[in-house]
């Protein structure tokens, strides 16, 4: 969704990345949600990534994290409104995000850690107030996006699962240099999927998902899942680069994508999707190509 604004024309801001546009162009944001459900997307997932007050606060919003987190969820379910023609659920995401991960992305270094205490991270009182937010909003569903260590993953899933909607793990992996396959080490210390997976699984957990990774580490990623987790699996990968505050469009077409995306339906992952520069043609893609899937007409 961030990406796509960018794509649409939003400018990405510094501190905020997409989430200013929730205040500023929230037309812009049904919009781009419209493009998907048309596309043939089932779920949604509401422009809240950057909205939490860890975020919001040091970009001058911390007044209006309410604001921003309704108006993002009313973009979300009006588009559905004037786009579907079948059942479409709308995701609220709650992520890692804080101003400092632009820092890292941008230094090429790691995070101080992953604690609860860190200050760069959001703290349980702060997914609450966002969790709380979204369900009031009328979300069918909680994405937890980005979650790359065990003390903020935990405050995460906590906060997530007290509304009683479902809620979807979804983690971030990379191949390592020894080739085993890790979390991403500036979200936290560079878990093994495996340790991290073993930590955060619950049966508050309605799906674990792979998302925001790199095409050639998901699959290895969603293998190490299937071995702690009895529960839907899905994928949803980036494709391109990042060059803070901005996404460069530099990675798989649509039918590279689809190619991608059969090899992970073929191995039993049930929920498919994109991130990170995954437009509506990645979408429409996938829509028409999946085994299993009808064409739309």
């Amino acid at each position: 969704t961030g990406t796509q604004l960018q794509a649409e024309g939003v400018p990405m801001d510094d501190v905020a990345w997409s989430a200013r546009a929730n205040l500023e162009q929230p037309d812009v944001v049904q919009h781009v949600h419209e493009e998907y459900i048309r596309a043939g997307a089932e779920v949604i997932i509401a422009n809240t990534y950057a909205s939490s007050r860890a975020a919001l606060e040091p970009a001058g919003l911390g007044s209006r994290v309410a604001e921003a987190n309704r108006s993002a969820v009313r973009a979300a379910r009006r588009a559905r409104e004037a786009a579907a023609a079948g059942p479409v659920a709308v995701a609220g995401s709650m992520s890692s995000f804080s101003p400092k991960d632009m820092d890292a992305a941008a230094l090429g270094r790691p995070l101080a850690g992953p604690a609860d205490e860190e200050p760069g991270f959001p703290t349980l009182a702060h997914f609450r107030e966002q969790a709380a937010l979204l369900a009031e909003e009328g979300v069918d569903l909680i994405a937890l996006e980005m979650i790359c260590a065990r003390g903020y993953g935990r405050a995460a899933v906590t906060a997530a699962a007290e509304t009683g909607l479902p809620v979807w793990l979804g983690i971030s992996a990379f191949h390592r240099a020894d080739g085993t396959v890790g979390t991403l080490p500036e979200l936290g210390d560079g878990d093994s999927v495996a340790d991290l997976v073993s930590a955060l699984t619950g049966p508050e957990l309605a799906a674990i998902t792979v998302m925001h990774s790199r095409p050639e580490a998901i699959r290895a990623a969603a293998e190490i899942i299937r071995g702690h987790f009895a529960g839907p699996i899905g994928i949803y990968a980036e494709t391109g680069d990042w060059q803070p505050p901005n996404w460069v469009f530099d990675g798989l077409t649509p039918a590279g994508y689809l190619q991608q995306a059969i090899t992970w339906a073929d191995a039993g992952v049930r929920l498919i999707g994109g991130c990170c520069g995954v437009g509506p043609e990645h979408i429409r893609a996938l829509a028409d190509g999946l085994p299993g899937r009808t064409p739309r007409t």
